[in-house]
């Protein structure tokens, strides 16, 4: 059930970026979240979520999302924690891997939400234009 759900959440997130839909995207995402290991960036919030996406979107720089190797580390009765592999390409070609811890937490409204992020480790290659 736990990696159903998580399967399940990381393909919506993957079709909102294919959609470039905002507000979807942003249906996923918890207010309370947090995001921990971005160069440059303490942490980034709901709001600097939603303004790094809606850049990427309307600039049509983020092209896809994918994800592999999901490795459950936490179940609770309302959190799922999981490393994931989070590979992101871009219409200029270069590829983003990233490797990161997600927390989901089920908020009071029934839906999975992100409500924490960690990106362990990042690495860039240089791939076909998109």
């Amino acid at each position: 059930m736990s990696q159903e759900l998580i399967l399940n959440w990381l393909g919506r997130l993957s079709e909102t970026v294919a959609q470039r839909d905002l507000e979807a995207h942003m249906a996923l995402v918890s207010e309370r979240v947090q995001v921990y290991g971005v160069p440059g960036q303490p942490v980034i919030d709901h709001q600097g979520w939603r303004q790094r996406r809606e850049s990427e979107f309307r600039q049509e720089r983020l092209t896809g999302l994918a994800h592999k190797n999901v490795r459950i580390k936490t179940v609770a009765l309302r959190r799922l924690g999981f490393e994931v592999d989070e590979i992101m390409t871009t219409r200029d070609g270069p590829v983003l891997h990233l490797r990161k811890t997600i927390l989901l937490e089920e908020e009071d409204d029934g839906q999975w939400r992100v409500v924490e992020e960690t990106v362990h480790d990042w690495r860039i290659e240089k791939g076909e234009s998109r």
